[in-house]
């Protein structure tokens, strides 16, 4: 398979192309005037750019959904502690137990890791 083993080199040789123009700020018809000069049409050049930047989100929203995840696990943890110690405290045998927002932190997590794939 040495012809898509090429074709998936020259596709991601493109990516970074598109990558160091977004990151100098080019606008989308200046890189694809730059792909053109290579021999990119301009439909599959404004799909290249289109591709990048989808990457760049998914990446952003993962980091996002990581970040709250573990803020609503540290927060439920917190929460169990506080309400523990108060019982604890007040010798008595009952407290309340927040297992909702622990879970919601790892479903969160968990949300974001199949989203990214």
């Amino acid at each position: 398979m040495p012809v898509s083993d090429e074709s998936s080199k020259h596709i991601e040789l493109l990516h970074l192309k598109v990558k160091q123009f977004l990151a100098q700020h080019h606008s989308n018809e200046e890189i694809i005037q730059e792909l053109a000069k290579d021999g990119v049409e301009p439909d599959y050049a404004q799909t290249l750019i289109e591709n990048v930047l989808g990457e760049k989100e998914n990446k952003k929203s993962f980091r996002n959904s990581i970040i709250m995840g573990l803020f609503y696990i540290g927060a439920g943890l917190l929460i169990n502690f506080f309400s523990f110690k108060i019982a604890a405290t007040n010798n008595s045998f009952f407290f309340f137990l927040f297992w909702g927002i622990l879970v919601l932190g790892i479903v969160t997590i968990i949300r974001g890791f199949i989203l990214y794939k």
